[in-house]
């Protein structure tokens, strides 16, 4: 499963970049294919956080958070129905530099073995990060 990855630039601290994709429900925000996230689990933020996710196409996920370092590193799962295998693992690693945090957003999924889904799923991500940069900028 070749995986897409995009990066971007934003003039912002690590932990403004950090707290607003921790804030899982401020997706659709940024992904134009994002139609709604809530959460779903009493915990709100960090590994274990449950959230349902639901996709312009229609499609839905429920997501689980795996992986929290505080404005260093979030990968959540998306499943699929009752599977315990994940059918997307979502990663967003940060480095600040100065007055700006690099933002490495990493998507795994066998879907992406189709070369034109994959340049789909690259273009996709490459808006979501420009949304990101725009919004945390103030442009």
């Amino acid at each position: 499963m070749p995986p897409v990855a995009v990066i971007e630039k934003i003039r912002a601290q690590a932990q403004e970049v950090f707290d607003f994709i921790g804030h899982v429900e401020t997706h659709p925000q940024i992904a134009d294919f994002s139609q709604s996230v809530k959460i779903i689990s009493e915990k709100k933020s960090g590994v274990g956080t449950r959230f349902h996710q639901v996709y312009t196409s229609g499609a839905e996920h429920v997501s689980e958070m795996m992986v929290w370092e505080p404005y260093k590193k979030i990968v959540w799962h998306n499943f699929e129905g009752d599977s315990t295998t994940p059918v997307m693992i979502i990663s967003y690693y940060f480095e600040e530099e100065g007055p700006y945090t690099h933002i490495l957003h990493t998507v795994e999924c066998d879907e992406y073995e189709n070369q034109a889904k994959h340049r789909d799923g690259t273009l996709r991500n490459i808006r979501e990060l420009a949304n990101l940069k725009r919004i945390l900028e103030g442009e």
